[in-house]
């Protein structure tokens, strides 16, 4: 049985059907990518599995339990965080306030200033901007302050939307470095990222959607080199 489970789900906003009877499995401890043009439904269904939508059909499963009914935020407090694009750092409160509100459903205090100190390790840029207002940081660490005050949730998978949309070339490469590392702490990643190289790159597997469709599936590195793939996403 996979860690997350999402099988045959339609989602419809309004009267279009946005996900078109989307399936797919992530295996605990994977990075699994979904890649795609704008429009494709990869964004939808992480806000599906997330509880910030809900299908009107199908079913999504995380360690064997229904997440249909639930809440987005009961979702998080079970083991599934959304950084969604955009980042959405509360930018009038400190770096360190955000971290603390990551961990807002936790009462395990002591663990928890474990857990930020393991942050500022992993982010070390983090510390020297603990005071600053989030909301004046660049967007690379903008990006890091997102994943980070995600992780302070403990969760078993991250869903992470476009996390190096409109960050330097530099900058990306510092961002899946990272997801790089975050997956080698042992959590599970479901990454939506149209920069399809270097998603596809770092991915265990990955699914291709086209119009609310899974069109293609399979190991990472085969999709990279598949030649329907590189005609439509690599150029």
């Amino acid at each position: 049985m996979a860690l997350l489970e999402v099988a045959d789900i339609h989602v419809f906003y309004d009267k279009i059907e946005a996900l078109k009877g989307i399936s797919l499995a992530v295996e605990e401890r994977e990075i699994v990518t979904l890649v795609g043009g704008n429009g494709a439904g990869k964004s939808t269904t992480l806000r599906a599995i997330s509880g910030l939508l809900h299908p009107r059909q199908g079913s999504i499963r995380f360690a064997g339990r229904s997440l249909a009914g639930l809440g987005a935020h009961e979702i998080a407090a079970g083991g599934v965080v959304h950084i969604p694009e955009g980042r959405r750092i509360f930018g009038r409160l400190t770096v360190n306030e955000n971290l603390e509100l990551g961990a807002f459903t936790r009462r395990d205090r002591r663990d928890v200033a474990t857990d930020k100190e393991q942050m500022l390790v992993l982010f070390p840029r983090l510390r020297e901007r603990l005071k600053q207002l989030a909301g004046t940081l660049s967007g690379g660490e903008q990006q890091m302050l997102a994943a980070a005050r995600a992780l302070m949730a403990r969760p078993r998978v991250l869903l992470m939307d476009e996390p190096s949309m409109g960050l330097a070339p530099m900058l990306v490469e510092q961002v899946f470095e990272t997801i790089g590392r975050i997956n080698q702490q042992g959590v599970t990643i479901l990454l939506v990222e149209q920069n399809a190289p270097m998603a596809l790159g770092i991915a265990n597997r990955g699914y291709v959607l086209e119009s609310g469709r899974i069109v293609l599936d399979g190991p990472g590195r085969d999709l990279l080199d598949d030649e329907r793939v590189r005609r439509a996403y690599l150029g």
